[in-house]
């Protein structure tokens, strides 16, 4: 049985590099599709051309926001097919204008030899997602349509530190398995870090984003951390870290986000 993340971020091909779809309006947060759900739909779309690898690397940037309900194209073309590693680059289009450039690297996971060492990135002891609270339209002051889709939960922790640091735990509603796909989507939506230090200060959109694909995850909820440490000239950079319920690092991102009062264009 297909998920509703496979189902709603899977365009239909037109031909070797183009695919056409509507975007869903239940990825939404407020008018706005989620930034992660558009990078999803090209990914998609850019995964099929590379034959189904896994996604390791992706770097997105946001032109404009996307239209719900709306049909967009997603072009994608293959830019270099090596033994190991594919990568490609993907262009969304809507109303006749880009919307979302996107690079990426597919390949295969390869098992750490023992002769070099491992070096990972411990998870943090947050609260479980039971004793989180859960992400909602009036915690966040905007409606959250993406919540028909992924539960996240936010836990509540001390922040004494200078910059702004947020901790949870994210889920598909329908307990979709975590993919690398996933992993990309699951990176961008949690709500913006610098909320847990100004509070809703607006509408974060992002410019810019990173994230590289570290494992597959086991079954089970997803950790997240995400903290600002620079925020100015109207601009953050946010970093975000995921780990499955075994406690493996399973993702790492980067964005640059504007920061608008709300009303802002």
């Amino acid at each position: 049985m297909t998920s509703q993340f496979f189902n709603e971020t899977s365009f239909k091909r037109e031909n070797e590099t183009t695919w056409k779809g509507n975007l869903d309006q239940n990825w939404n947060i407020g008018d706005v599709p989620n930034g992660g759900y558009l990078l999803a739909i090209v990914l998609r779309a850019m995964q099929e051309q590379a034959n189904s690898k896994n996604l390791l690397s992706v770097n997105a940037h946001y032109l404009r926001p996307g239209v719900t309900g709306e049909e967009a194209k997603v072009e994608s073309l293959i830019l270099r097919e090596g033994s190991s590693i594919s990568t490609s680059s993907g262009l969304l289009i809507q109303r006749e204008k880009p919307s979302l450039q996107v690079l990426a690297a597919f390949g295969d996971f390869k098992k750490t030899t023992e002769n070099l060492p491992k070096i990972e990135i411990e998870p943090p002891s947050i609260p479980s997602p039971e004793n989180c609270e859960k992400r909602s339209a009036e915690n966040q002051g905007v409606d959250l349509s993406i919540q028909n889709r992924v539960d996240v939960r936010v836990a509540e922790m001390g922040n004494d530190s200078d910059r702004s640091e947020l901790y949870g735990w994210i889920k598909f509603c329908d307990s979709t398995s975590v993919d690398s796909l996933a992993l990309a989507l699951f990176s961008d939506a949690f709500p913006p870090s610098i909320f847990s230090k100004l509070g809703r200060v607006g509408w974060v959109p992002t410019v810019e984003l990173t994230v590289h694909v570290r494992n597959i995850p086991k079954e089970g909820w997803i950790m997240g951390h995400f903290f600002t440490d620079d925020l100015q000239n109207g601009s953050m950079i946010e970093t975000g870290r995921l780990w499955d319920s075994d406690g493996r690092l399973v993702a790492q991102s980067r964005q640059l986000a504007l920061m608008k009062q709300t009303g802002e264009s």
